[in-house]
């Protein structure tokens, strides 16, 4: 116990000595799911665009129609400015706005009279969507205003028209709307139309960028640590370590229990700094932080288990250096450490899955989501305890050897 011990300081200190070396394999994950969180700040992206209106009517009609961009969701992606005409077409050969409408004047009295009136839109050529939205809009409430020139009886149009109506007239339109709205009910309750909705897919939404990048990242860099770690054991016997201990009572399965243990304690922390950043800082709900945590530590130390087992057996530090990285970046890329699964083909995730850290990140993102628990992290560690038992002894067979 007591050497076990010291090999664990032994490993610690190393790391205290020469934090960049850690630094180093988390770094690059860290720095893009960082650029990542900042870029798209986990919310949804929306077209921002500017409709020049020039009113030269300056009616309650004229006000009615610009008011329909106003509404949501289109007062999310316009913001409406009165403008005059010709400054409104300066401000258009500038490319300052996404359209310019202008409404005449005596536009509400010709609406009213039934006479022609005619809107002016201009559309900025550089924008694609933005212009159309505002086009199919204007649209839709043209058609809406010719429709109710069919249906409104003539002295309702004429409310107002040239002169303050008196009280006798006002009551009289008032029945005269009272029946108009009557007119209506046969055509609005029930509804001419049925809208009969069959659901044939589930409709994917919205997810937050973050929660897609971030446990790809965090798993990248438990694989980057892990390489590294593996790497390590070459540096142990080309200092002579292995040789040395060889000549001792301690065991080399001592000697690596305690880079296991030194590893976990530091993955712990990690762990521990990635969870806390995707809840606080990204806002990514997690619903068990602590079976969050301990999974990556877990993970990390059976990453580690099969990367040094790989490094042991290579023919020297060049080759085993080599073959890590021929074995990393395969994994990062097809098992969901690269590009997160949502991001690819169906048949590329579904092979991802399969392997080692595409399966390690399914279930972290289940413990994320809290659609896994205690009995599955207990069935997840009872596997990766076997396996890493299988390892652990093949590592020590070959250390034994290159002692």
């Amino acid at each position: 116990m007591r050497f076990l011990l010291t090999a664990v300081r032994k490993d610690l200190g190393r790391l205290q000595r020469d934090p960049l070396a850690l630094a180093t394999s988390l770094g690059i994950p860290l720095v893009l799911v960082t650029l990542i969180t900042l870029v798209f700040g986990g919310g949804q992206p929306v077209p921002q665009g500017r409709l020049l209106v020039a009113d030269e009517d300056g009616t309650l009609l004229s006000q009615a129609l610009t008011s329909a961009f106003s509404r949501q969701p289109l007062s999310k992606m316009l913001v409406i400015e009165t403008t005059g005409r010709e400054d409104g077409r300066r401000r258009m050969d500038h490319g300052d706005a996404s359209a310019l409408l202008v409404i005449p004047p005596g536009f509400q009295n010709a609406f009213i009279q039934n006479r022609p009136v005619q809107l002016q839109l201009v559309t900025n050529p550089a924008q694609n969507i933005l212009p159309n939205i505002i086009e199919e809009t204007l649209s839709i409430v043209v058609d809406g205003g010719f429709y109710l020139q069919r249906l409104a009886p003539i002295s309702l149009l004429n409310l107002g028209a040239g002169h303050t109506p008196s009280d006798d007239e006002v009551a009289r339109l008032s029945i005269i709307f009272n029946h108009f709205a009557r007119s209506l009910a046969k055509y609005l309750n029930p509804p001419l139309i049925d809208l009969e909705l069959h659901v044939t897919a589930e409709k994917r939404e919205g997810q937050n960028v973050a929660a897609l990048f971030l446990p790809a990242m965090l798993f990248m860099g438990l694989l980057f640590v892990g390489n590294a770690h593996a790497l390590d054991i070459w540096r142990e016997q080309a200092w002579g370590t292995l040789r040395r201990l060889a000549t001792t009572p301690a065991s080399l399965g001592t000697f690596l229990g305690g880079r296991l243990i030194s590893l976990a304690l530091i993955l712990f922390g990690v762990a521990l700094v990635g969870v806390a950043g995707m809840r606080w800082f990204a806002g990514v709900p997690v619903a068990s932080v602590p079976l969050a945590t301990l999974w990556l530590v877990l993970s990390g130390v059976a990453f580690y288990l099969f990367l040094v087992t790989i490094a042991v057996h290579a023919s020297g530090q060049r080759a085993a250096n080599v073959i890590g990285n021929l074995v990393v970046f395969p994994l990062s890329l097809v098992g969901g450490s690269f590009f997160p699964f949502e991001m690819m083909p169906d048949w590329m995730a579904s092979i991802g899955r399969l392997t080692p850290n595409g399966w390690a990140i399914t279930e972290f993102k289940a413990f994320v989501a809290g659609s896994a628990h205690i009995q599955e992290f207990l069935n997840g560690g009872a596997w990766m305890a076997a396996v890493g038992s299988l390892l652990f002894f093949l590592t020590l067979r070959r250390l034994r050897r290159l002692a």
